[in-house]
């Protein structure tokens, strides 16, 4: 957890009301689905936390798990944060943190990793949630 701010990993309250209040993007979510965030030492280390945004059946949950890989992560889409951008995002949690989220996609600050096959990201109600961040999930054509 070297270099990292603590205070962002274990700020599941913060993260908690921050998908509470981007809720609308998560309702078509089916239960069970999660979204992942891992910090890129912890991803090129292939262990670490992760940071779990899961939907359950009274709306989004926030736990921080053990990562051990991307094999093992059981998430649908996995968010690699450069260093600092986790921190960053973290910063802007009452303020648009999402949008933000969207520029350090744009700019290479946060990578994604899509581990479930685009079928199952389809039926389990991922698209709301990807399209919002900017990502082209879907493409043009259906």
């Amino acid at each position: 957890m070297s270099g990292r701010g603590e205070s962002t990993w274990s700020d599941l309250d913060g993260w908690h009301s921050l998908l509470a209040r981007e809720h609308r993007l998560f309702e078509p979510m089916v239960e069970g689905a999660r979204v992942g965030i891992v910090a890129r030492a912890d991803a090129d280390a292939g262990h670490g936390d992760l940071l779990a945004w899961s939907r359950t059946r009274d709306g989004m949950r926030v736990e921080r798990r053990p990562f051990h890989g991307f094999a093992d992560c059981d998430v649908g889409v996995l968010f690699v944060a450069q260093d600092g951008a986790l921190e960053a995002l973290h910063a802007r949690i009452d303020d648009n943190a999402l949008g933000a989220m969207k520029l350090q996609l744009r700019d290479g600050s946060m990578l994604l990793y899509v581990i479930a096959p685009k079928k199952q990201l389809l039926d389990d109600g991922y698209e709301d949630f990807l399209e919002a961040l900017g990502l082209a999930f879907l493409g043009a054509c259906r």
